[in-house]
């Protein structure tokens, strides 16, 4: 009993909480921008080139997670999540400035990149800092809170855009990371370092692929990402066919979000205990893919709108028990920040693919038909991971 009860004291929650505001803060502009991209559009004359705009802040992330995730390795975390956060700001105050698509889309890329230095290395910083076991905790705080901040990024940019206007909204967002920045700089401390033998990146690289609990966690989490990041695309428009007004898609959207973190941070106590945190991901995963498939037999949007919200539910369980199991992974390798770099490549890509591939197919057979292929191959791909997954665990076994 003494020794648990001095694991709980020794338990760095503060760490792990300062580490999830400041994840909070930097997600919020992904999808911040949605609600001024009908504005965007007047600004560089046509929709044509919206999609970039949107999307180069993840284009950039794609160059820049992996480089600083394996600096901060290298050099600590802190220097890089204050610079980040001080870039950060400083871009959100330049959008108000950005009159034309090049100035539009580099004010996006930088801010993707500086996300870059935010999201996966405060990740490494909380992973460095829980006992080793206790990931799941430290996962399912800092999965709430990313999660939050991508699904409430539209509702919080709009809100402040209608009622405050739009250059309050990006220097409100700018002063959030000012203030993160402050906390940040005198708040932090680095965790002590382990010694490891110097490796070129190359050799790093291959070491963390080779491992197949990293392959198949990064698959879930691309195929996670690719779903949800469908979901937030087109379910307003799916609601808006279906008779819900603008009011009711953004509480939906935020409904969404608030679930899915709630349930995240109310998993933080078991997660830990779960000795197959693979599997039960999974399995979480496979179910949330059930009721994507059965909006095409939904016959009112009250229907759509739960449908969505067990969706967003039964995926939202998946996350902590995934990033607990790659957190373990990557202390064992002592590469938690190229590591946790890379596992972020599948959110940006998740993130690209899965809306770009929504829109083209329900282009092609119309947007409920376009759930239900949604709902089929991901139920599909899951299920092909997890057969994967139990063979692996079978074979080690028998070894």
């Amino acid at each position: 009993m003494k020794s648990s009860k001095s694991d709980v004291i020794k338990f760095p929650k503060a760490d792990v909480i300062h580490s999830a505001l400041v994840i909070f803060t930097a997600i919020l502009g992904i999808g911040f921008i949605i609600p001024f991209l009908p504005d965007f559009s007047k600004r560089i004359g046509g929709e044509k080139f919206v999609g970039l705009i949107f999307s180069g802040f993840a284009i950039s992330r794609l160059i820049a997670v992996p480089t600083f995730a394996f600096l901060s390795d290298r050099y600590g975390r802190k220097v890089f999540i204050v610079l980040g956060l001080l870039v950060y700001s400083i871009t959100s105050f330049l959008y108000v400035h950005a009159e034309n698509f090049i100035s539009l889309f580099l004010v996006r890329l930088i801010h993707g990149a500086a996300s870059s230095m935010i999201i996966p290395i405060s990740f490494a910083y909380a992973m460095d800092k829980v006992p080793y076991g206790k990931e799941g905790f430290a996962a399912a705080i800092l999965g709430g809170s990313l999660l939050l901040g991508f699904g409430l990024g539209p509702s919080i940019g709009g809100a402040l855009a209608k009622f405050y206007g739009e250059n309050v909204a990006f220097y409100s967002m700018g002063a959030s990371g000012i203030i993160a920045m402050m906390i940040s700089l005198f708040l932090m401390k680095e965790p002590e370092k382990k010694k490891r033998a110097s490796q070129p990146v190359i050799d790093e690289i291959k070491d963390i692929i080779s491992s197949h609990i990293f392959i198949l966690s990064f698959l879930i989490w691309f195929i996670v990402m690719w779903q949800r990041g469908s979901i937030i695309s087109y379910s307003p428009l799916l609601l808006e066919n279906e008779g819900f007004d603008k009011v009711k898609i953004g509480s939906t959207l935020t409904a969404y979000a608030i679930i899915s973190s709630v349930l995240q941070y109310s998993s933080a106590r078991f997660v830990d205990k779960a000795k197959d945190k693979l599997s039960l991901s999974l399995i979480f995963c496979i179910s949330s893919a059930v009721p994507l498939a059965l909006i095409y037999y939904a016959n009112s949007p009250l229907i759509i709108f739960f449908v969505f919200m067990l969706s967003g539910a039964l995926s939202a369980f998946s996350y902590p028990f995934l990033i607990a199991e790659i957190g373990k992974e990557a202390k064992r390798k002592n590469k938690v920040g190229g590591t946790i770099g890379f596992m972020d490549w599948a959110f940006s890509l998740g993130n690209i693919l899965g809306p770009t591939s929504m829109g083209f197919i329900a282009n092609k057979v119309g947007l409920k038909l376009s759930f239900l292929i949604l709902g089929i191959t991901q139920f599909l791909a899951f299920t092909l991971i997890l057969t994967i997954l139990k063979s692996k665990i079978q074979k080690n076994q028998e070894e």
